[in-house]
C-alpha cells in the first residue's frame, strides 16, 4: 500500500512524495511565493515545513536579510530541511515541535505559512486562537487542498462516483488526517479573531500530453487512490491509468486549493 507516511506516521507527508508533489507544482508555487513576499517579511515561519521545499522557494524571492524558521514534528524530515538550508545565504533555523500541542511555543513572525497542515489538527479554532494571540501576530498565509476538488478524467460518471464514494468512506475512517477538510478550514478561519481576511481559490491543472515533472505526482496520486478504494474500483482505475502508458492520451487532471491571507 502506498501510504506516503513520514517517519512519524503522518499520511501524505513522506519526503519523496512531497518532493514529487513540489516539482509538479513548482511554477504555481513560485508565483504564489512572489505574491506573499510583497508583504516584505523580515521573518518567515513555516508550520509543518517538512524537508524545507516551500522555504527553498521563498529563498529564491526573499531578500537575504529575511530570516527563516522551519517547524515540524518529524525529526527525520527536519534533518533533510537543515541540509537543504545550507545552500541558503540567510539566517535560518529549525524547531522540532508538535504545532498543535505546543502551539504556544510557535515564535512570532511577519509571515507565517500554514500550507496543507490543517487536516492533521483536531481543534482548528483553538489553534488559530493561539496563532492570532501572538504579538505581533503578523500575516498568516493558508493553503488548503480538499479531496473533493481533485479530479482526473475523462471516465464514465458511474465509475467516477464509485471511486469518489469509496475513497471518501476509506479516508473518513482515518484518525490521522482529514482528506476532505476545506469547509472545516474555511469556517475556522472565518471564526478566527484575525481582523483582516481574504479568500480565493487557486486552480492547478494539467492536460495531456503531461509534462515530465508532473507525471510522478499524477501517477502516485492515482496509485494512492487505488490503495484506498474498493477492489473493483481499484481494478478499473489501475487499468485506466496503465492504459495511458506514455501519458499522451487526451486526459486531464485538476485540483483547487483554498488560499487565505489573514492579519
Amino acid at each position: 500500500m502506498i501510504s506516503q507516511e513520514n517517519s512519524s506516521g503522518k499520511p501524505l507527508a513522506d519526503a519523496e512524495w512531497l518532493n514529487k508533489h513540489h516539482r509538479a507544482k513548482l511554477p504555481e508555487r513560485m508565483a504564489f511565493a512572489e505574491k506573499l513576499i510583497e508583504y516584505n517579511p523580515k521573518t518567515i515561519v513555516d508550520l509543518g515545513c517538512a524537508s524545507g521545499l516551500w522555504l527553498d522557494v521563498f529563498d529564491k524571492v526573499a531578500p537575504n536579510d529575511c530570516t527563516f524558521i522551519g517547524i515540524d514534528s518529524d525529526e527525520e524530515i527536519l534533518e533533510l530541511a537543515q541540509k537543504r538550508s545550507r545552500s541558503w545565504n540567510r539566517n535560518s533555523s529549525f524547531m522540532k515541535l508538535d504545532i498543535e500541542s505546543q502551539a504556544s511555543l510557535i515564535p512570532t513572525a511577519d509571515l507565517t505559512l500554514a500550507f496543507n497542515i490543517f487536516p492533521y489538527i483536531k481543534d482548528l479554532n483553538l489553534f488559530l486562537k493561539v496563532l492570532s494571540n501572538r504579538c505581533p501576530c503578523g500575516v498568516l498565509a493558508v493553503r488548503q487542498y480538499d479531496g473533493a476538488s481533485i479530479r482526473f478524467g475523462p471516465m464514465p460518471t458511474d465509475r467516477r462516483q464509485s471511486i469518489e464514494s469509496s475513497l471518501r468512506v476509506a479516508t473518513e475512517n482515518s484518525k490521522k488526517f482529514r482528506h476532505y477538510d476545506l469547509d472545516r478550514t474555511y469556517e475556522a478561519l472565518n471564526n478566527s479573531s484575525y481582523k483582516n481576511k481574504s479568500y480565493s481559490f487557486e486552480l492547478f491543472e494539467r492536460t495531456s500530453p503531461f509534462p515530465e515533472d508532473f507525471i510522478p505526482y499524477y501517477r502516485n496520486m492515482l496509485q494512492w487512490t487505488c490503495d484506498h478504494i474498493s477492489d473493483s474500483s481499484a481494478q478499473y482505475l489501475s487499468g485506466w491509468l496503465d492504459e495511458d502508458f506514455n501519458y499522451c492520451m487526451k486526459r486531464y487532471f485538476f485540483e483547487v486549493d483554498l488560499v487565505a491571507v489573514l492579519s
